[in-house]
């Protein structure tokens, strides 16, 4: 359990600056800060010190002045205060990139939970970006066990390793950057290494590495893949969360004015065609049709869900606005202030002091009036002089008198500093008015930004669709008298659309026979398009089909044993089998002729079940 060091005074503060801006860290800092007028933080700070143990450090930022001394020591933007959290990570690059190093909100205790949580999370990422999961003074409280995935909840896989006892998967431990529920699932079997103190279950080991997971997809496959970022002329793609693949306008369209930005949102989930395999992945979206049959997104581990969701709803990314909830009562005007610190706390005067215009906000559209009281002299107690009888009478009467004026003196500007502040209590109940209903504005036009840019994400997928749906079919026969003539032309289209200009010298496209019940059986077939037997053909003339373990190349046997002799003819060639589908019902294949000299002679398209050459 890390230790919560609180800071309660200016040197405090300002050491606490110097060491976030120095370079001695060896962990990611998490700063939690209380809100003006509380004495706890929102943040459960017991829960952050058990949950990310020694991996960070944190601090714990009480109110008052010396707020002012850590902002002060800060470079503009990396504060925080006022209730608010922050996770700063090693080195000083959050300095210029203020996203490494997120402001987490909170606006009163009821969003306590969420702020605790985002600030346990950033802290693993950084600490997992660091490679502290794997830091050797960690080894001593480590060690290997294995478990069952009971339950998915607060973003945490459950894991029962026998006996009662229980552990917990943070994305951090099996896949960063995943949503757990998108990496395990109730019932699956893990193993990996337990931290003692913690009881997180490190199983990133057994997971496949992205070159493994990634050998169940094919050329010619329609693929899930996740928009990571999008520019006009070009967007990245993520196959795989450690393969990222990088698409150009022509991929994506054949308008040339097209703006990808238009058409694609960053975190949406898109169909794509794997138009060439690793390890210089190419996609295509304008390869992929409506009636093509979409291979599931990878699992990240043995028995996982898939990673991907192709029917989750566009993502609504909202940029510079924070979604706030309503305010709900008093501690709603207690949220934290971006534009300033909180005061710093008055040393106890001797008597109450007077607010001032630099101490209280504006009105909207109007200043605050300064009070000036009007200065009032000290009364005090002279030394009393002898003086005659007679004089001490009238003395008295006009000492009575001064001190009578002096009282009404003090009423009156009782009276008038009552008045003022009568005044001034007036003006902060109706700035706390308009704070609230800022507040409310807020959450309002947060909402709206959100609803809008969930609108835009769906627009924008309606219109690629669209155009997917308006491109030139390429799907029908040409029209040539020769039926083998009009296929081999869409066979030499696939190979000049879909080898780089840069490859064909090395990887030609060889002559090839076609089988007298070829063409009949390609008419006969139903539920798959033309251009993707062609797409097949042209991958088992040029070797794709060979590299690829989605194709499930092998020689047509006999019979189902495995010792069974090859389909051969007289003439020495030998039938091979590919898979044109899997995953489908009747899932279509491709059966050829290997002849001795090596030439390809096509002989008929099935469907799985068909086991005749």
């Amino acid at each position: 359990m890390s230790a919560i060091k609180r800071v309660t005074n200016t040197s405090e503060a300002e050491a606490l600056a110097a060491l976030l801006n120095g370079d001695t860290r060896t962990k990611p800092t998490v700063v939690v800060t209380v809100a003006s007028g509380h004495t706890e933080p929102y943040a459960d700070v017991e829960r952050i010190a058990a949950e990310i143990g020694d991996l960070a450090d944190l601090y714990l930022v009480t109110t008052g002045g010396h707020t002012w001394a850590f902002s002060n020591k800060m470079t503009p933007g990396t504060q925080v205060y006022g209730g608010a959290g922050r996770v700063y990570p090693i080195g000083l690059a959050w300095n210029v990139d203020l996203k490494q190093a997120p402001l987490r909100f909170a606006w009163n205790r009821s969003e306590g939970k969420k702020l605790t949580g985002q600030l346990i999370d950033d802290a693993l990422d950084m600490a997992a970006a660091a490679g502290l999961f794997d830091s050797a003074r960690t080894a001593s409280t480590r060690e290997r066990r294995a478990g069952t995935v009971r339950s998915i909840m607060s973003e945490r896989a459950l894991v029962d390793l026998g006996g009662g006892d229980m552990a917990s998967i943070p994305p951090q431990l099996a896949q960063a950057g995943v949503p757990i529920e998108r990496v395990l699932a109730p019932g699956m079997a893990v193993s990996g290494v337990l931290e003692k103190k913690s009881r997180w279950l490190d199983i990133r080991e057994s997971r496949p590495t992205a070159e493994e997971a990634l050998k169940a997809y094919a050329a010619g496959d329609v693929v899930p893949a996740e928009v990571r970022s999008v520019l006009a002329g070009s967007a990245d793609l993520r196959l795989h969360p450690d393969v990222t693949v990088e698409l150009f306008r022509s991929d994506v369209t054949g308008d040339p004015d097209d703006d990808l930005q238009a058409l694609l949102t960053p975190g949406e989930v898109v169909l794509a065609r794997v138009v060439a395999t690793g390890p210089r992945w190419r996609l295509s979206l304008r390869e992929v049709r409506e009636h093509d049959t979409a291979r599931e997104a990878l699992a990240l581990y043995a028995g996982g869900p898939p990673w991907l969701d192709p029917d989750a709803p566009p993502p609504a990314v909202v940029d510079h606005v924070e979604t706030v909830p309503e305010p709900q009562g008093v501690e709603a005007v207690e949220a934290p202030a971006e534009a300033a610190p909180p005061e710093p706390a008055p040393e106890a005067p001797a008597r109450p002091a007077i607010p001032t215009p630099a101490m209280m906000p504006r009105r909207r559209g109007e200043p605050v009036r300064a009070v000036r009281p009007t200065p009032v002299a000290a009364a005090s107690s002279p030394e009393p002089i002898p003086m005659p009888e007679k004089e001490a009478a009238p003395a008295k009467k006009a000492a009575v008198q001064s001190m009578s004026l002096q009282v009404t003196a003090i009423k009156a500007e009782k009276a008038h500093l009552e008045a003022e502040l009568a005044e001034l209590r007036d003006q902060v109940s109706g700035l706390r008015n308009e704070r609230v209903q800022f507040a409310k504005d807020l959450a309002r036009a947060a909402r709206q930004v959100e609803t809008r840019d969930a609108e835009l994400a769906r627009m924008r997928s309606q219109l690629r669709r669209a155009k997917q749906r308006t491109a030139p079919p390429e799907v029908a026969l040409p029209v040539f008298a020769d039926r083998e003539r009009g296929f081999r032309h869409l066979v030499e289209a696939a190979w000049a659309r879909r080898i780089p200009v840069g490859e064909q010298a090395t990887r030609p496209l060889p002559e090839f026979a076609i089988g007298e019940r070829f063409l009949d059986s390609v008419d006969a077939l139903e539920g798959i398009a033309l251009d993707k037997i062609a797409d097949v053909v042209m991958e088992v003339l040029t070797g794709l089909a060979e590299q690829s373990t989605g194709r499930e190349l092998h020689q047509l046997r006999t019979s189902a044993g495995g010792n069974a002799a090859p389909q051969s003819r007289p003439d020495g060639a030998v039938c091979y089998r590919v898979s044109m589908q899997i995953h489908t019902p009747s899932a279509r294949r491709l059966h050829f002729w290997k002849c001795p000299d090596g030439t390809i002679e096509l002989s008929r398209v099935v469907v799985h079940d068909d086991m005749e050459p």
